[in-house]
């Protein structure tokens, strides 16, 4: 005798739920097997939906990537926002610049993809264009602050945070690929180092 197999049942997903499973999923993925494995199709199947279900939100897999970038400057901010809580002053900037580097270093490939190459251009990505910049208009506004406060010199505030994004930007590439191993200090010496420089320069101030 045999039986008739009951028809597999798929997960439902109601409103926006589908979305972002999908980016979760995605993470997931990348985290665990590598940018390679983030396709429509494979995270179809760790979300357990048909291959078709993601293009109702993603028309390509450049707009999933940038979906798992745009989850990624997000959850950066958020990273910025709880290590400056309670602190001012330069104690805030120094804050700031740890919590860029501890992301970077907790999320590595989902940091990779925000700043590859894939993305270096978000015209046709314009929610996260909106997002990454808000990151660092984030960072621009602490430096006004600390402008009027008479803690940072003068400058146009929006070069000084790309300047201040090249250096950890630069810190934490050169780590993560390895590059430091036996030629420097270990991290928290350089980003401490880093940070100093970034306050006050490498000029010798007076007593």
């Amino acid at each position: 005798m045999t039986s008739a197999r009951r028809p597999v049942k798929r997960r439902s997903y109601h409103h926006g739920d589908l979305k972002k499973t999908l980016v979760e999923r995605a993470i997931h993925l990348l985290r665990t097997e590598g940018p390679d494995a983030l396709t429509l199709r494979g995270v179809a199947r760790a979300a357990g939906v048909s291959q078709a279900a993601p293009y109702r939100h993603f028309a390509s897999r450049r707009e999933l990537i940038g979906a798992v970038a745009e989850d990624g400057f997000r959850n950066l901010k958020e990273t910025m926002l709880a290590h400056v809580a309670g602190q001012g002053g330069r104690a805030g900037l120094k804050g700031i610049a740890i919590a860029y580097v501890d992301f970077a270093m907790q999320n590595p490939g989902q940091y990779r993809i925000m700043f590859g190459p894939d993305l270096a251009t978000t015209e046709d990505l314009p929610s996260l264009g909106a997002t990454s910049r808000d990151v660092l208009g984030f960072v621009g506004e602490g430096l006004r602050g600390l402008q009027g406060a008479g803690l940072v010199g003068k400058g146009d505030v929006s070069s000084m945070a790309v300047a201040i994004w090249a250096m950890l930007h630069g810190l934490v590439m050169l780590t993560l690929d390895g590059v430091t191993n036996n030629v420097a200090p270990p991290l928290e010496t350089l980003l401490d180092d880093a940070t100093r420089m970034m306050m006050f320069g490498m000029a010798p101030r007076p007593d």
